[in-house]
């Protein structure tokens, strides 16, 4: 089966061409990344990306036909970001989706964003066992998920303000570092130390197992102006690099917690933040030692693609043949209702 995949719901306008069924090959893909576009701003703008993605996506789907040496028609299948994202910028991808399947009479097939980030993994690694822990980690999302099959989801955590890449993007800003920022936390990490700093583990007063993040940067803040730090100060990388220490440690903390409380055969960590060399370090160790099969993408599908919207959208569509493919009433959610539990398999 020949199948589209399309991806906006941040930055990254995604599109790709894939075959699955008795053979599993990726045709084409191409990304337009859009950092030179909000770097000055030092984060995204929504209006911005959103206008990018309807300036290039037609471009881009063009390349990939061109390249493949396929037309429109030829495609079976389409998959699309649904949410949670950029409310703008998920419907620029979900309209030219749509616009598509109605006039070829192609099944659309919408998928959630985060769910897409976990098949990722499944793109190389087709063989992983469930149940599993999936911890989705990057600049939007912070999520905890028990698997008991790839449709069977359980939410165990999510973050309740920033998440983890969202606080590495804002520290850096702060030092007038480029946007993004974690890459650059991530490269400075190894010339500090990372026991200088302490850092308080959040702990949720309602007793619930989600992520909070806010704290960690605000203790930044407060050591920068006790310790009157510049970024050309010694103490200044000896506070990036305890950071980056007690951050992915919670991380890895709350992820062998969810591992201890399920039974599982399998951990998934997924996300652009799982490109963090020093995450990887952590998490291989972590669960060597316990036996555990650790799985990770491979760092090029670690950030937004359309591959792995195109992957979930083929499952799906395999998975449950008598949903309605053609509803052209299907809406984009944004990130807060995901937040609000409102959307999560």
């Amino acid at each position: 089966m020949l199948i589209f995949g399309i991806e906006t719901s941040c930055d990254e306008t995604a599109v790709s061409l894939i075959q699955r069924g008795a053979t599993n090959s990726v045709i084409a893909e191409k990304i337009k990344s859009q950092i030179p576009l909000h770097a000055e701003y030092g984060g995204i703008v929504p209006e911005i990306a959103s206008r990018t993605h309807l300036e290039v996506i037609d471009t881009l789907t063009e390349s990939v036909l061109k390249k493949s040496k396929q037309k429109m028609n030829d495609i079976e299948l389409i998959g699309v970001t649904q949410g949670p994202g950029l409310i703008g910028s998920l419907l620029v991808g979900l309209s030219f989706a749509k616009a598509i399947s109605f006039r070829e009479k192609i099944p659309l097939v919408p998928v959630d964003h985060i769910h897409s980030h976990i098949e990722s993994v499944f793109i190389d690694h087709p063989d992983i066992e469930y149940p599993l822990v999936a911890l989705v980690v990057s600049g939007g999302h912070t999520s905890l998920f028990y698997q008991v099959s790839k449709f069977e989801t359980q939410l165990i955590a999510k973050t309740r303000d920033d998440a983890v890449g969202e606080v590495m993007d804002k520290i850096a800003k702060f030092y007038g570092l480029p946007y993004p920022g974690g890459p650059i936390l991530d490269g400075l990490y190894g010339s500090g130390d990372p026991h200088r700093f302490s850092f308080t583990i959040p702990r949720m007063s309602d007793g619930s197992n989600d992520f909070s993040f806010s704290g960690y940067k605000t203790a930044v803040l407060r050591y920068t102006r006790q310790h009157k730090l510049t970024r050309d100060n010694q103490l200044f990388r000896d506070l990036v690099s305890s950071f980056l220490y007690s951050v992915i440690g919670y991380l890895v903390s709350k992820t062998e917690s969810a591992v201890k409380n399920h039974s599982v055969k399998s951990v998934i960590v997924a996300g652009g933040v799982s490109r963090n060399s020093l995450l990887r370090k952590k998490f291989k160790e972590a669960f060597q030692s316990k036996n555990i099969p650790l799985y990770l993408p491979s760092p090029k599908q670690c950030t937004d693609n359309a591959l792995m919207v195109a992957w979930l959208a083929y499952e799906t569509y395999m998975k449950f043949p008598d949903r309605n493919y053609f509803d052209f009433h299907i809406n984009a959610y944004s990130r807060a209702a995901f937040r609000e539990n409102k959307k999560h398999r």
